[in-house]
């Protein structure tokens, strides 16, 4: 039936024709439908020529193109809810899904994205003190590699190939955000702290040690004495004096 109208319109308006030429622009594609039937992709660009009567052209971009996805609460693996936003970087590779599967593919990858988001954050801590454990505010590459896998397979119905997603904003919510500052600082003095008692420690054995290769024997009660003494300092970080004069084992004659 579709047919038999183009020609019939064609042989008593010819004019009409001229105005079936329309413009395909570079990184564009038309989807030409006719009277509601698919009839293909114009990939081409440049000026092409369908027939005009019953034509319907719905022109899709193949740039690339970046969505903000807003910031949202997400609760992640230990329980501690955080703000999460993200920017994602994709495009359209099937025009023809794009245009007739979905009503608005960019509207279908941004609700699409909020979810995956949400869902994969969930499986992770958002920070650990151990560096081998993936964590999000490391934003690992296995991370992101599983948010673009989970997006992608969310998305093909629509023709969209995800590029990448990287987070914009990752922090702790308000609510508490002051209670792990202060978990963290108080995390940060405990590692302070440790590495100066092991470093005074590798110190007072090396004391110890050199002082008996010298050939400076001492009593246990001065060794003892001698290591308190140096701990204290070591570790204090001030002047401190020593509780006991330490004395050598050989006794000069008066």
């Amino acid at each position: 039936m579709g047919f038999f109208i183009r020609l019939i319109t064609g042989l008593v308006f010819p004019p009409i024709l001229l105005l079936g030429f329309y413009v395909v622009r570079p990184r564009e594609e038309a989807v030409i439908l006719s009277f509601g039937e698919f009839m293909g992709v114009d990939k081409k660009e440049g000026i092409r020529w369908r027939h005009p009567v019953g034509r319907e052209i719905r022109r899709i971009s193949t740039q690339d193109s970046t969505l903000e996805v807003s910031s949202s609460t997400v609760v992640d693996l230990n329980g501690n809810p955080i703000n999460i936003s993200a920017i994602l970087v994709y495009r359209i590779d099937d025009t023809r899904k794009a245009a007739i599967d979905v009503a608005s593919p960019h509207k279908f990858i941004e609700d699409q994205a909020s979810a995956i988001i949400k869902r994969v954050c969930s499986k992770y801590p958002y920070d650990h003190k151990d560096t081998d454990v993936l964590c999000l505010k490391n934003e690992s590459d296995e991370i992101s590699a599983e948010l673009v896998a989970e997006l992608q397979e969310a998305v093909d119905v629509s023709g969209i190939v995800v590029e990448s997603v990287k987070f914009n904003d990752l922090a702790y919510a308000p609510e508490i955000a002051q209670a792990m500052l202060m978990r963290q600082q108080a995390q940060a003095f405990i590692d302070a702290r440790k590495t100066i008692v092991d470093g005074a420690v590798a110190l007072v054995k090396d004391a110890c040690t050199q002082l008996d290769d010298d050939g400076i024997a001492l009593s246990t009660p001065a060794q003892e004495q001698l290591v308190t003494n140096l701990l204290v300092v070591l570790c204090s970080g001030e002047s401190a004096q020593p509780v006991v004069q330490v004395q050598a084992h050989q006794n000069h004659a008066s």
